[in-house]
């Protein structure tokens, strides 16, 4: 509470520590009246006014015992007791006053004088009583005091005016004297709070100065002139193998470590002094190594009249600066070592790395270990190498890596991780030995070269060869081969939930199945991931039949690998898609496999587990995309992409934003589906240049709506694409396109896809959290047709769900959509999260969804996506 409110308080205090007394003086006043009185007052009045004396004092006493066992804390609770107080002191007041008519003898002068006397001296006791509060003490002197003034005025005799007209200034004179009494009171109430808040904040503050100096980690000692010491807190003790109490009044000269004296006199010449060195607490004390910092102490003339100290211990830090002395005579040792960052960016190597790779320490700074690489590893090589080094903190086994001048070695790399305190990882140390000559190494130079360590099958580099050869015999005995193309296609589901090793398991049982299925002579290989081949030759002059051959050869691999596998004690089921590719005078081997690769892929679209056949159809899809990728970019460049805008209107069909959809008016085609081009911008990477210009043009379209009265509250929806918003910069640019264009951010909704936001949950909400601080708003697109896990909900900052259409759509025609709309809204409404639903086309649609509770709609029921000028015109009507 705050000071008046403390003072108030202390005012109400007062007043009910008084009550008691006032209660007992007025009761027993009350009685000796009623006494003196009964001899001119009729018996029935003296009796009824005691009891209403003893009735107010019963209630005055209630009250003060309920003020005693109550909780006050707030200005209400104080102001609500203050106004009871003043009740009771009118109640008290009113039957006092009441004395001076009911009481009052008409013809009894020494009655009458007994009860002015009575009343006069009331009323001087209960003001003081009550002069903590003016209104109390002026109330009760009033209705207690004026009544018998009254009575003394209307009797007319002369005496009887004289002492009314003396009662009337008595009760002036005690209301302007009541001003003073509790003016003064509440000084005194002031000043004593203003005095405990004083000493509290002394007390707080020399507690806190004690709790500081008592468990501060460095020693702080204080000296007089004479070097005796006047104070020390318990680190310094410490340091001096002693207690507080054992230090305090001794001079430093009886320390057994006589070292720091010099420089604590010098302090006593008005010198700042410091000092490093050993110090020893004991005879046999082994020392630590201390620094202290001594300064003259002066007192309110100016004259030193001791001195201060402060001792560090530094024993660990002079250990650490000896170790480091230590480690930097060993990394310039023989061995050649290297040390990168947490994101193994190369921070340092040594003199013995630069000669062994030939790279100057100036080339390799900067750079990372991928400098080095010569090609021989596969990326599950080194996921299985990281792996390890952040599981056990350190990785030893053999690399091949390539010198500057372009030779191939083989290396044995121990990598050692730095962590910090917090168990985070803050370096790699790597040390590299040449290995090439050894004679053990020579073999496994040529393994490692021709075949894939995993499953032992030739690896591309062979394939290629032998490939080469097989066309060369094709081509001279004028028979046909083919080549089947085989991806699994659960592979990525088995290393997710299963780890690197049982895909390492997987992959050698496929290599086995694939040999087992084949001829003797036929070759079978592994590109690399999850990618095989397999080499059928001299199948048949004719094509036909040696399409016959392989179908039924494809067939019979994709039923054996689909059989389930063994892997860890569980049964994992895995199939391919196998593509094929015939041959028999073709030269360009490359080609062929580019072939088999696309047959494989159709197999992918076509439903997975299946076998197709390579066709020039493919070939043709193939370059029509790149012919398309090469549109894309000219696109870009010549201004091609066009915003459409579908309105997205409330209740009353008003419009209240729209969201922005892509077009390409291309030169020759004319406008073109986003369905058609953003998958292929996404797979060339140009979705982020587009996605940019989007956002920009978005941007740039708010700040125009800013100037127009209809449309400077519409808000616009964006949709981001997966790679766009994976950018590690991606925050960043959505904060500079703000700040370049000045437009309000809650204006501007990002839709993103539910396989976006569960990619990376934690990156994901880090963004959004990011952008929803500056007022960026966020919509989840396609609501339900994902994995839809309503767990994730809570933790992201989400604005909007939007229903997907595909449910829309079959309101009326399927039961189970409407029921999943229906707890789509529901949901929504419990976690406090807009819906809006798209591909509203008919009013039946519209009712259903305005009856269980969604307000917000987008379709061609009211518009379907226009370009700007027909959207701005469609909002102006």
């Amino acid at each position: 509470m705050n000071f008046k409110a403390s003072v108030q308080s202390a005012q109400l205090q007062q007043l009910f520590s008084a009550s008691i007394a006032s209660l007992v003086t007025s009761t027993l006043l009350a009685a000796i009246l009623a006494f003196i009185q009964r001899e001119v007052i009729a018996t029935s009045i003296v009796l009824g006014w005691f009891g209403l004396v003893m009735l107010v004092a019963l209630f005055r006493a209630a009250l003060v015992y309920a003020f005693r066992h109550a909780s006050i804390e707030s200005e209400t609770a104080i102001q609500s007791w203050l106004t009871k107080f003043r009740y009771g002191v009118l109640a008290v007041g009113i039957v006092w006053g009441s004395a001076g008519f009911l009481m009052f003898p008409g013809n009894e002068p020494q009655h009458q004088m007994f009860l002015i006397f009575m009343m006069a001296g009331l009323t001087a006791g209960g003001v003081i009583s009550f002069s903590a509060d003016l209104i109390s003490a002026v109330v009760f002197a009033v209705t207690s005091l004026l009544p018998i003034v009254i009575c003394l005025l209307i009797k007319s005799d002369t005496l009887s005016v004289g002492m009314g007209m003396a009662g009337f200034l008595y009760l002036g004179f005690m209301i302007v004297s009541l001003r003073h009494i509790n003016r003064s009171i509440t000084e005194n109430i002031m000043l004593r709070l203003e005095a405990a808040a004083r000493e509290e904040v002394v007390r707080t503050s020399e507690e806190r100065l004690r709790l500081l100096l008592k468990h501060s980690p460095i020693g702080i000692f204080h000296y007089d002139t004479n070097c005796i010491i006047t104070y020390c807190n318990e680190h310094f003790a410490d340091i001096q193998g002693n207690s507080v109490d054992g230090i305090a009044g001794f001079g430093m000269n009886t320390f057994n470590d006589q070292s720091i004296l010099p420089a604590a006199k010098k302090a006593l010449e008005g010198e700042l002094v410091f000092y490093e060195g050993q110090n020893y607490a004991s005879l046999t004390d082994s020392g630590i190594a201390i620094d202290m910092t001594c300064a003259p102490f002066l007192d309110s003339t100016g004259k030193i009249a001791g001195g201060i100290g402060i001792v560090r211990d530094i024993t660990a830090r002079k250990k650490a600066e000896e170790m480091l002395r230590i480690s930097a005579i060993a990394f310039e040792s023989q061995s050649a070592m290297i040390v990168t960052d947490a994101n193994a960016v190369i921070l340092k190597v040594n003199q013995a790395f630069a000669r062994l790779t030939g790279f100057s320490v100036g080339e390799t700074l900067g750079q990372t270990p991928h400098l080095f690489s010569s090609g021989r590893h596969d990326t599950l090589f080194f996921q299985a190498m990281w792996a390890t080094l952040i599981k056990s903190g350190c990785w030893q086994g053999e690399v091949w890596n390539r010198r500057k001048n372009g030779i191939i070695v083989a290396e044995w790399l121990d990598i050692a991780a730095v962590t910090a305190p917090d168990g985070n990882i803050t370096h790699y140390v790597g040390t590299y030995a040449d290995i090439t000559q050894n004679k053990d190494a020579i073999a496994e130079i040529h393994r490692l070269a021709y075949y894939d360590p995993l499953t032992h099958l030739p690896n591309r580099r062979l394939l290629q060869d032998r490939l080469d050869q097989i066309l060369n015999v094709a081509a001279q005995n004028r028979l046909y081969g083919a080549i089947l193309f085989l991806d699994l296609d659960n592979f990525k589901t088995l290393n997710d939930t299963r780890g690197h090793d049982a895909g390492d398991q997987l992959l050698i049982e496929v290599a086995r199945r694939l040999r087992a299925d084949v001829r003797e002579n036929d070759i079978v290989g592994r590109l690399g991931g999850d990618e095989f081949v397999v080499f059928l030759d001299n199948l048949s002059s004719e094509p036909e039949v040696a399409a016959v051959l392989a179908k039924q050869l494809g067939e019979k691999v994709r039923n054996n690998l689909a059989r389930p596998y063994l892997i860890d004690d569980f049964d994992f089921h895995c199939t391919a898609s196998i593509g094929i590719r015939l041959y028999r005078d073709q030269k360009q081997a490359e080609e062929l496999l580019r072939h088999a690769d696309l047959a494989m892929y159709q197999a992918k679209t076509e439903g997975r587990n299946t076998v197709r056949f390579f066709n020039p159809g493919m070939q043709a899809a193939v370059t029509a995309q790149a012919d398309m990728e090469k549109d894309l970019r000219c696109a870009l460049k010549n201004n091609q992409f066009k915003l459409y805008f579908q309105p997205q209107v409330y209740l009353d069909r008003h419009i209240i934003g729209a969201e922005v959809l892509l077009r390409w008016d291309h030169p020759q085609q004319g406008l073109i589906s986003p369905l058609k081009f953003i998958p292929l911008a996404e797979k060339t990477n140009l979705i982020l240049s587009i996605g940019q210009w989007v956002m920009e043009s978005a941007c740039a379209q708010l700040i125009l709506w800013k100037e127009n009265s209809y449309t400077r509250n519409l808000r616009l929806a964006v949709n981001v694409s997966a790679r766009q918003f994976r950018q590690p910069d991606f925050v960043a640019r959505m904060k500079q396109a703000l700040n370049n264009t000045g437009i309000n951010p809650e204006l501007l909704k990002l839709e993103l896809t539910e396989s976006l936001v569960l990619d990376n949950i934690n990156d994901t909400i880090k963004k959004m959290n990011a952008l929803r601080e500056i007022g960026v708003r966020f919509s989840l697109d396609d609501f339900g047709t994902g994995y839809s896990s309503f767990s994730y909900l809570t933790q992201l900052p989400l604005d909007q769900l939007k229903i997907d259409r595909s449910f829309v759509h079959n309101i009326g025609l399927k039961s189970t959509d409407a029921i999943i709309v229906q707890t789509i809204i529901g949901m929504a409404g419990n976690l406090g999260i807009e819906v809006i639903a798209e591909g509203v086309e008919t009013e039946a649609q519209l009712a259903f969804l305005q009856q269980h509770g969604c307000h917000t709609y987008q379709g061609y029921l009211f518009s379907k996506p226009v370009p700007i000028q027909e959207f701005v015109d469609v909002v102006a009507t």
